[in-house]
């Protein structure tokens, strides 16, 4: 008895080693069913899992490590149109290797691209009269409408990676793309509306930014907005600097692009022109000869680059913020190179339409008989802006009004007409200043006080048909004087 119980035993504890392997080989050969999510949607199915009972950390766990997939998880295939925006997107972002950890960038680039692919055919250049753009010269305006706003904003993302590899700053190459890409959204036919309207292209372009889902999971999406909201005034950081600086180099290379094929615009390869059709001025044309110098004012309804109040109102909607109030430095400015496109005689000239025009009670420029013609500094600015435009040298033509760096042109502008040219009343003002306060005395006994940089007014023509010219409140000018606080 005590034999067959052994062989029972034995036989039990056989049977039990086949039947325990089989079940590890059929444990091994079982296909596992492993669901991929993204992280950005982690903290909502894990709170999700807890209320149900259903889903255990464990299970999570090794799709947090899975890096590849961290990687890859906006691994939509996208197809584009354009042969450039197919090229652009396979080489500098499908490929490159700052995108090998930025999924949700890369998702939020192909999307921007895929609306340039569709309507990006049209112009780079803002017809809404507010605008920055707007207060290019014609000849500018319409040269650079030879490029599209697909080509201008890849040619600024282009600029924006070179910018930043020589920077070796590479890190910052997927949130700047976006910037980049994305900077000039509010000019697509589909997007022209309020925004647009009032030359608020940057403001058209955030809300255009914020539709897109992936782009309000980014990190650095509040930075990236801001830096296309200022892109055409004091940007801030390595993000907002690099994409102003991109944006002028690729408008430099651009305008002198259009400008090289001028001559040619009859060959078949040529790009397709895009005439402006602007609302405050008759639409332009090309000409064949050389840019000339301004010879009038452009009518405008705010300087350039301020926006009206309903402006500044939409950016606080889209953005969430007040613009900040001006810091202005107080340091002298200091004289900067302008002889590449400074040239005083044509200056001059740009600068005499100015003089005693009068709209309501507004004016930018009026004479006096003792001699003296005082102009504004926005009336140097503007012509600055202009003559700068005609000779390519776009830093100058799209800088902010704002900009520290205006300060010095102004100076240096003033000082080359003070010292090379006398046309400037010095006993008026001090030579390290390109202008002062003067105050304006009328026939009434009132007075006003303003900023002005007084002019000889020989430098203008005749002072006697200056003075009969004059209408308005012009005429009621009796006296002006420097102004003199404590």
């Amino acid at each position: 008895m005590q034999v067959n119980a052994i062989n029972i035993t034995c036989i039990s504890a056989i049977i039990f080693l086949i039947i325990f392997v089989l079940i590890l080989l059929l444990q091994k050969n079982k296909e596992v069913v492993r669901q991929e999510i993204a992280l950005k949607n982690l903290s909502a199915l894990w709170a999700k899992g807890r209320a149900s009972g259903e889903l255990h950390i464990s299970e999570l766990a090794p799709i947090w490590r899975d890096e590849k997939n961290l990687a890859e998880f906006a691994g939509t295939k996208y197809l584009f149109k354009n042969i450039r925006v197919a090229d652009f997107y396979s080489k500098q972002i499908e490929q490159a290797p700052w995108f090998r950890k930025a999924g949700l960038q890369k998702d939020v680039c192909a999307q921007i691209l895929q609306l340039l692919d569709n309507e990006g055919g049209c112009s780079s250049v803002v017809n809404a009269a507010d605008d920055v753009e707007a207060s290019w010269d014609s000849n500018t305006y319409t040269l650079l409408g030879k490029t599209s706003l697909l080509d201008h904003t890849l040619n600024v993302a282009q600029e924006s990676i070179k910018l930043l590899l020589e920077a070796d700053a590479r890190h910052v190459i997927p949130d700047t793309l976006i910037a980049a890409l994305g900077h000039d959204l509010g000019k697509l036919p589909s997007i022209k509306g309020h925004l647009y309207s009032l030359g608020e292209h940057p403001l058209a372009a955030g809300r255009v930014l914020a539709e897109i889902t992936p782009f309000k999971q980014l990190a650095k999406k509040d930075e990236i907005s801001r830096a296309i909201k200022l892109h055409h005034k004091r940007p801030e950081g390595l993000l907002g600097k690099t994409l102003k600086k991109a944006d002028q180099l690729a408008r430099q290379q651009e305008l002198e692009h259009a400008v090289e094929h001028l001559g040619n615009r009859e060959t078949k390869h040529q790009q397709p022109t895009f005439p402006p059709e602007r609302s405050d001025r008759d639409s332009p044309s090309v000409q064949p000869e050389p840019v000339t110098p301004l010879l009038a004012p452009a009518a405008k309804g705010s300087p350039p680059g301020q926006g009206s109040a309903a402006a500044w109102q939409a950016q606080v909607d889209i953005f969430g913020e007040e613009e900040p109030l001006s810091k202005k430095k107080s340091e002298a400015p200091h004289l900067i190179d302008i002889s590449a496109w400074f040239d005083a005689q044509a200056f001059l000239d740009a600068m005499k339409p100015y003089i005693n025009k009068v709209s309501g009670r507004r004016f930018m420029a009026f004479s006096m008989a003792d001699g003296y013609v005082y102009f504004q500094a926005k009336v140097i600015e503007e012509v600055a802006r202009k003559q700068a435009e005609q000779a390519g040298a776009m830093d100058i033509a799209t800088m902010a009004a704002d900009d520290p760096t205006m300060r010095q042109v102004l100076f240096t502008v003033v000082n080359r007409l003070r010292v090379d040219h006398d046309v400037i009343a010095r006993g008026l003002i001090k030579d390290q200043y390109f202008g002062g306060y003067f105050t304006i005395t009328t026939k009434g006994g009132k007075t006003m006080k303003g900023f002005y940089t007084p002019f000889h007014a020989e430098a203008f023509g005749s002072i006697a048909e200056m003075e009969n010219n004059k209408s308005g409140i012009l005429k009621n000018f009796k006296s002006v004087e420097p102004y003199l606080d404590d």
